[in-house]
Parts: C-alpha cells; sequence; structure tokens
C-alpha cells in the first residue's frame, strides 16, 4: 500500500469532485469523505470510476489482474516491420525532460499509459526528483490507477507535467478530457501530446476522431507552444491507407492478419521518406501524426491567433 498512500494526497473523488479519499481498514476500498461513493482497489491500484459512467463499469474491475502478463514477440512477427515512424517522441521528451530539471522535484501525470512505463521512465529520469503517476482505463494496463479522462481523479494543479500520446481520439468528448488536463496541471507545467491526423481505424469502436495541427492546437487552447509539428507524416499515412485498402477486401481474421504482413513487409520502406519531409510545411497537410508541446497558462490563446499559426500549403482567406 505505500504507492498507493503516497497517491492519496493529490486524489479526489471523481464523483462529487470535490472530497478527499482514504483507505479502508481492508485496503481494498478508498472512500469519499464528502459523498461516501466507495472505489475499488485492485492489487493495489485503485479504479477511480464514477458510478454512472456508463461505458465503463466500475464493478468489471474489481477481479482484474495485477496487470497482463508480458507477450515475447516469437516467431514470423519479429520480422514483419512497423508501418509508421516516430519523429518527434525521443527528442520532445528528452526536452520535457531538460525543463523538468529546472525544478527541484516534479510529478508527472501519464494519460492513457498502456505499458509504456519503462518506456517513459527512462526518458524522463524517473527517480527521486521525478515522479511519473500512469493512468489508463485498460484493465491490462501497467498503471497505478484506472480512471477515465473525462474525470480525472486528482485535485486541481497536482501536476507539473502530462503525458497524453494517441489517447485524446479515443474519448467520447476531447474538449472535456483537454479541460481536465488543464485542471490539474499547474500554471506553467508542460503538456506533451501526440494525436493522430491522417490514419485510418485502429481501435475498433473506441475510435472517434482525428486532429489537424491547428485543431491540435485548438484543442489545447490553454497553452502556449513551445513547439509543434509532425510525429508521422504523408509516407507513413500512405502505408497505413495502402494496408486498409487491401483489407476492405478481406474479413476472415487469420486471412486479415495474413494480408498485414504482406503489405507491411512489401512497402514499409515507404514510411522512411517521412524523414526527408518532417521539415517541409507542405508535408503537415497530409501528416498521419502531430504533436504539441505546451506550457499551461492563465486564459486561452485566441483563435486568430491559432489560425495564424496554420503550418501547411493551403494558405486561404475568406475575407
Amino acid at each position: 500500500m505505500k504507492d498507493l498512500n503516497s497517491l492519496l494526497p493529490i486524489l479526489q473523488c471523481p464523483q462529487c469532485q470535490d472530497g478527499k479519499l482514504s483507505v479502508e481498514d481492508d485496503s481494498r476500498e478508498l472512500l469519499c469523505a464528502v459523498c461516501a461513493t466507495r472505489y475499488p482497489v485492485t492489487y493495489g491500484r485503485p479504479v477511480l470510476l464514477r458510478p454512472d459512467n456508463v461505458v465503463f463499469c466500475l464493478e468489471d474491475y474489481r477481479l482484474a489482474s495485477q496487470h497482463s502478463p508480458e507477450v515475447s514477440v516469437v516467431g514470423i512477427a519479429r520480422f514483419i516491420p512497423n508501418p509508421s515512424v516516430n519523429l518527434a517522441s525521443d527528442h520532445v521528451l528528452a526536452r520535457v525532460r531538460n525543463l523538468l530539471a529546472e525544478r527541484p522535484s516534479v510529478t508527472v501525470l501519464v494519460v492513457g499509459g498502456g505499458r509504456q512505463r519503462q518506456w517513459l521512465d527512462e526518458r524522463l529520469g524517473a527517480g527521486d526528483t521525478v515522479r511519473v503517476v500512469y493512468s489508463d482505463i485498460d484493465v491490462g494496463a501497467d498503471v497505478d490507477l484506472f480512471c477515465d479522462g473525462h474525470d480525472l481523479p486528482f485535485v486541481p494543479s497536482a501536476f507539473d507535467a502530462v503525458i497524453t500520446t494517441a489517447v485524446l481520439e479515443h474519448v467520447l468528448y476531447p474538449e472535456r478530457v483537454a479541460g481536465e488536463i488543464y485542471r490539474v496541471l499547474k500554471v506553467g507545467g508542460l503538456l506533451y501530446s501526440e494525436l493522430p491526423f491522417m490514419q485510418q481505424v485502429h481501435e475498433g469502436a473506441y475510435d472517434f476522431t482525428r486532429y489537424t495541427l491547428s485543431g491540435h492546437r485548438r484543442l489545447f487552447n490553454g497553452f502556449t507552444e513551445i513547439e509543434s509539428g509532425m510525429v508521422a507524416g504523408p509516407s507513413t499515412a500512405l502505408v497505413w491507407a495502402i494496408e486498409n485498402f487491401v483489407l476492405a477486401f478481406i474479413s476472415r481474421a487469420i486471412l486479415r492478419k495474413a494480408a498485414k504482413a504482406v503489405v507491411r513487409i512489401c512497402f514499409s520502406w515507404v514510411k522512411y521518406f517521412d524523414y526527408f519531409l518532417v521539415n517541409r510545411p507542405e508535408a503537415m497537410d497530409g501528416a498521419s501524426c502531430t504533436y504539441l508541446l505546451g506550457c499551461k497558462i492563465e486564459g486561452h490563446i485566441p483563435d486568430a491567433e491559432i489560425i495564424a499559426r496554420y503550418v501547411g500549403a493551403k494558405h486561404l482567406r475568406h475575407t
């Protein structure tokens, strides 16, 4: 319970959005001091979902395993290339780490942590002065707590930085989640966000939204931009398009897996053109994914300024 107890000072009840949470004597539940809502604790990880959540049921997490076992890549799968590149995360996270190093101690929240703990801990320098809190809705995620991004269970201004990569396309109300991220960040806190633009559905029924870079900026208009750009460009988008064109003719699961493998082996080399396109504004109009590194301000960036910061080839005017 050591890790859970260390979380308690920054937790708040997602139901009433006011009450502090305490650990019950049997350590199996957290209790809100204001509305008396109870939240299960699974293997030391609280499940902080509103009881009236219509998509994710609180009870489904009570018997959740600690986390899914690591799955090693075996057989031919290890030779199947990834169809995407990531031109941003390494250097931007290094910049985040350097900016955070200027502060005596920091707490970072990862919204939609999945199984990124080891990878992100290394890049953020997690340790005595950098604490990273991982959250997700997926029962198989390696996280410190389960929660819904629409109702982040944290007190205001709890964090020095928030990281969210390829998450907000999977939520019902991205503006609400963005607002929650803004709320739990300190003024001057950092945001690193990656969002897809030209990508096909990749999480089935839980896939809702896509954003241009301008839309990405508008979603997080409570942040001044430190830098932004392309995570993956039109070359990656082209590989995904070819793959999904082929899959459109195939319904059987085993044949779809085989077709994916063939397409990726034959066409994944195309993605490397993104390294030549990364600094070309013309490529941004067809980017597969964009990123934004920003700093929380009091107030919002005017829409006219966001429009003026457009990066691309189509410089149109309607007035």
